[in-house]
């Protein structure tokens, strides 16, 4: 998955059906994780694209790679920080806090 907005993540929080802080964590996990795996592959273009960068005629795939690579991770961090922010969101609209999962353990 490339992106995650604030509907798709406060949609597959609701169909959990839960209001358990718990529950809820492991969804947003579960989504974000998708992310975090393509972060993490956007250095590869990245340093692809400078390895290429040191010729001149490698210059010419690697400067697209390396503007796909940062591309890629400005992208995903944004869905995190979006995914974040609408798992907030939606366990202020339960009335669960963040910090709720595990205190009453």
């Amino acid at each position: 998955m490339l992106s995650l907005d604030k509907q798709a993540v406060i949609g597959a929080l609701k169909a959990t059906g839960s209001k358990d802080p718990d529950v809820l964590y492991t969804t947003k996990k579960k989504l974000i994780e998708q992310c975090r795996g393509l972060r993490m592959y956007s250095w590869v273009p990245i340093i692809s694209g400078v390895l290429l960068c040191l010729t001149i005629i490698g210059a010419f795939i690697g400067i697209p790679a390396l503007i796909l690579g940062i591309w890629l991770r400005m992208k995903t961090g944004k869905s995190l920080r979006l995914a974040e922010e609408a798992y907030n969101e939606y366990l202020a609209s339960v009335g669960a806090r963040p910090g709720m999962a595990g205190a009453a353990a």
